[in-house]
């Protein structure tokens, strides 16, 4: 997907008040995988968006983790075998931006160790 792609997206989403933002690594993780699957992890990434409260169960679509993640949802397909972690924050302006830290293997907590790990430079590129 160009980013071209997730700007059209981000502008669609805009005009429903919700936002999607990846970091550099999140991207990355992404980008790993094929382009039909790719499809299939951002429709489930903006399906919060969407909906009428995006934030967390029950009203929303990801459920929340603890510690060290606390303030960060997941949302796990099990057709897919992957898990995606993400930040829902209420921006100033009443937008809901999605941020989204890793997405996964389904593979003994490894994508929340990975996302533990990322949490600082999360915050440094995403809180500006």
């Amino acid at each position: 997907m160009k980013d071209s792609e997730i700007d059209q997206l981000n502008e669609f989403l805009r005009k429903n008040g919700r936002k999607v933002c990846f970091t550099e690594n999140s991207f990355r993780d992404f980008k790993s995988f094929q382009k039909n699957q790719r499809r299939d992890i951002l429709a489930l990434i903006i399906k919060p968006a969407v909906e009428k409260n995006p934030l967390l169960k029950p009203d929303g679509h990801g459920e929340p983790l603890q510690s060290p993640l606390t303030g960060f949802a997941k949302i796990k397909p099990k057709q897919m075998g992957i898990r995606i972690v993400y930040r829902p924050k209420k921006l100033e302006n009443g937008v809901i931006r999605l941020e989204v830290i890793a997405i996964g293997p389904r593979d003994k907590d490894e994508v929340y160790r990975i996302a533990a790990e990322r949490i600082s430079s999360f915050k440094a590129e995403l809180d500006k």
